[in-house]
């Protein structure tokens, strides 16, 4: 183990002398080295793993707390102190060792992490902690002066003391927390510390021990703000307040800070606990001394009468922390193992996406063909709407599930696209003169007798050699290309929606199958222009539809015509005659029968009325019949276009083609160029596989040492 595991026993023995007693038995010790075993191997990075976290403002007392649970002395000074994260990890074993070492944070080079890294040869013949924590300095860059000099730092000292009777325990000690700068500290430095503290607060299994100091105002130490906002049931936060023998004896600001003890205030499922700290007059107490000290404070206090025993004193601290350590641990394992599970779980599949490193021309195209293979099974199941596939499942709140789901989608598309040829397919709505319009604008729609007049006026335009009282049939052409006008713009809008749906769905299909970089060259270099092909290739069948009805005259062998018609005539003949008889007698043929009895009188002049009213008039049936034709004519042929336009246009040129705008057969028939342009991997894409085969390692290694766990301590997995 090189220098790193050189034996240095003074503080080993120190730390073990000092913190034996905080866990004794077989079952806790057990439980405390698999959680130390997974965080020594970095499983930490990945999971949450159960710790002791002493946060509070600078000054606040948190790192003489840390020496006093620990035994180990960290620096303590009326100002800056801890200038980054101190991971001390008390382990017991048969060898009495310590290792030190610096985990570099995720913003480090390449180059800066390897120098970090070896930290720990540099460290092994350090004799006490100040030192170690000074050395750090020096290699995080703290020790610089002036306005640019680096104060922060986001990398971790990690300590591992072992030997034969230390305790099992891990404690974090973080930089304090401030919020005015001055020449030591910048306003970019409160962000910085604030965004670490609060990071380790959101780790789930951190057990959060705020500092509060007692000679300090409640309102100007932020610690339990951010801890009610991050663990509002106050679960795993237990408050501890330090300096009581700095307040005056009761004073205002100590019954404030006894009630708060009391958790009357603040309130914190885990509560409160009072500790007396060494002072700068003490500094050189020893263990035995510091706690007679605050046994004889305690004693002789208003502390003592108004809490209970056991919130008080580094003791029962211990004891306290030590319970709630242990009980988080028990409960949280299982889930710890399950986090390892489904992280394993996303690596894999990540890795997959990423597929095998490929240098040579051969490992590209293979790649390649893997995903065309994959790409095209799947873009076949979604138009044939077999959503078995996981890609395809859908969960209450996902945004995307209808996209993935193409079938679904285009057949949305095509519903509404039907539903608006319906509704606007027509250039001029004809509203009947007893009938009110649908729509709004005056220049969408025309009442029917101002219609007639159109009519007429074009049958005079398209006279030929019919005899009087007839009508040319071209009329009925001419008035159909009128109505028809706004189909092309409908139905080109639906070439570009159906379009961007299979983009979006070959996007994700992609993005599910392979790496980013391959999806971005796949889809710019091979998918859409592709797509765009069978888009041209919609948009003139499309057009070739269109064609007909806008240049060839009205052709239709349908059956519906004439039932059209006579309906149209029929429903118009029977409005018109229930008016008459209204007027005429005051009954239609639709009211109820009755034993009132009508005159003479009133029969013949109902009579008149209806002999008069439904006197044909050969020139104005002839131009309601070219009307009533072109009418009937146009619902024939509206049904016709958009069965026309879903059938032999969207699917015959676009949907059905779909599953082979990258299918094997094209993968296959690439170019060398072409596979090397669409086959290549970035530096981004190298970066991930290896930071993913890592993390992969680090939590495969870690589910075997859980399921080897399980195993012999019979712990539900």
């Amino acid at each position: 183990m090189g220098e790193a595991s050189t034996t240095v026993l003074g503080l080993a023995e120190q730390i073990s002398q000092k913190t034996a007693g905080f866990i004794h038995s077989k079952k806790h010790t057990d439980l405390l080295d698999i959680v130390d075993a997974l965080r020594s191997n970095g499983v930490s990075h990945y999971v949450d793993l159960p710790q002791i976290i002493v946060c509070g403002s600078q000054s606040s007392g948190k790192s003489s707390t840390l020496e006093s649970l620990s035994g180990i002395e960290f620096p303590t000074a009326e100002g800056l102190c801890t200038r980054f994260a101190t991971e001390l990890i008390l382990r017991r074993s048969e060898k009495s060792e310590i290792k030190v070492q610096i985990q570099p944070s995720a913003s480090r080079t390449e180059e800066q992490r390897v120098k970090l890294l070896k930290f720990h040869e540099k460290e092994s013949e350090q004799k006490n902690f100040a030192k170690i924590i000074e050395a750090a300095k020096v290699e995080l860059g703290l020790t610089g002066t002036g306005p640019e000099a680096k104060v922060f730092s986001t990398d971790v000292l990690r300590i591992e003391s072992t030997s034969s009777t230390a305790p099992n325990l891990t404690l974090v000690d973080l930089p304090g927390l401030f919020s005015a700068s001055d020449k030591n500290q910048s306003d970019d430095d409160v962000k910085l510390v604030q965004d670490l503290v609060v990071g380790y607060m959101k780790q789930k299994r951190s057990i959060i021990l705020a500092v509060v100091a007692a000679d300090s105002a409640f309102a100007n130490q932020p610690v339990t703000k951010f801890a009610r906002e991050i663990d509002p049931s106050g679960t795993r936060t237990l408050g501890l307040i330090t300096k009581p023998d700095k307040i005056d004896r009761g004073s205002d600001t100590e019954r404030y800070y006894i009630e708060l003890a009391q958790n009357e205030n603040v309130k914190l499922s885990l509560g409160w606990h009072v500790l007396r700290n060494k002072s700068h007059a003490t500094a050189d107490d020893t263990t035995k001394q510091r706690e007679e000290r605050e046994a004889a404070f305690f004693s002789d206090s208003d502390w003592k009468q108004a809490l209970k025993p056991e919130q008080l004193g580094v003791a029962n601290l211990r004891e306290r922390l030590r319970d709630v350590l242990w009980k988080q641990i028990n409960e949280s394992l299982p889930a710890v193992k399950y986090d390892v599970q489904m992280g394993l779980k996303d690596c894999t599949a990540k890795l997959h996406q990423l597929g095998k490193a490929r240098s040579t021309n051969r490992e590209k195209h293979t790649y390649l063909h893997k995903i065309s293979s994959r790409a095209s099974t799947m873009v076949k199941a979604a138009i044939d709407g077999v959503y078995a596939d996981p890609f395809f499942v859908s969960f209450p709140g996902q945004q995307d599930a209808f996209e993935r789901r193409l079938r679904a989608n285009i057949q949305k598309t095509l519903t509404d696209y039907a539903d608006k040829m319906v509704l606007h397919g027509h250039a001029l709505e004809i509203v009947e003169d007893d009938d009110k319009p649908t729509r709004h604008s005056s220049s969408k729609f025309m009442m029917r007798c101002d219609y007639l007049e159109v009519v007429r006026e074009l049958m005079v335009e398209c006279r030929g050699r019919e005899l009087p009282g007839t009508f040319n049939p071209l009329v009925v052409g001419d008035l159909f290309s009128r109505q028809c006008k706004p189909w092309e713009h409908i139905t080109q809008n639906l070439a570009e929606q159906v379009h961007e749906a299979a983009a979006i769905t070959f996007n994700k299909i992609l993005s599910e199958i392979c790496d980013d970089n391959t999806r971005t060259r796949l889809m710019k270099g091979l998918i859409q222009p592709s797509l765009h092909k069978l888009r041209k290739d919609l948009k003139e069948k499309l057009d070739e539809l269109l064609e007909p009805h806008l240049s060839i005259h009205p052709i239709t062998y349908n059956d519906y015509l004439t039932e059209a018609v006579q309906k149209i005539q029929g429903d118009r003949h029977d409005r018109a005659f229930d008016a008459l008889s209204l007027e005429g007698c005051g009954y239609t043929s639709e009211s109820p029968r009755t034993s009132k009895d009508v005159s003479l009188a009133t029969l013949l002049h109902t009579l008149r009325l209806l002999k008069d009213g439904t006197r044909p008039n050969v020139e104005e049936y002839s131009v309601s019949l070219a009307a009533d034709v072109a009418a009937a004519y146009y619902q024939v042929a509206l049904k016709k276009f958009i069965d026309d336009v879903s059938v032999n246009a969207v699917e015959a040129c676009l949907i059905q083609n779909l599953p082979r705008v990258f299918c094997p057969d094209v993968a296959w028939e690439l170019t060398d160029e072409q596979v090397e342009l669409l086959g290549s991997e970035d530096d981004r894409t190298v970066k991930d596989r290896a930071e993913l085969q890592k993390k992969k390692a680090i939590l495969g290694q870690a589910l075997s040492d859980l399921d080897a766990f399980t195993a012999r301590s019979g712990t539900r997995g």
